[in-house]
């Protein structure tokens, strides 16, 4: 089942999607990361591990990775992180 899912989203627009997403988000961390955890209401025990699975999940998922596992399938599944790493931009920005 996750295995059709995963064939699913192994479209070249979806991997550059959660590429920029991935990259965007580790961007702005990594330049000026306290402006960003201001604008996001701060980093705290839900968001900052959320943020970092999602760009680690975007990633994976844009550099066209697939895990074979079942599990690994179920934890790495793109659009969980698409949700997450959205949520965050749009709140760090609009």
């Amino acid at each position: 089942m996750l295995d059709g899912l995963h064939d699913r989203l192994h479209k070249r627009v979806l991997m550059i999607m959660s590429l920029v997403l991935a990259l965007t988000c580790a961007g702005w961390v990594i330049w000026d990361p306290q402006t960003f955890a201001d604008n996001i209401g701060g980093f705290s025990v839900a968001n900052a591990p959320a943020l970092i699975w999602a760009t680690c999940t975007g990633i994976i998922h844009g550099m066209a990775f697939k895990p074979r596992f079942w599990f690994w399938q179920l934890v790495f599944f793109p659009p969980f992180a698409w949700a997450v790493m959205i949520s965050i931009l749009t709140t760090a920005f609009i």
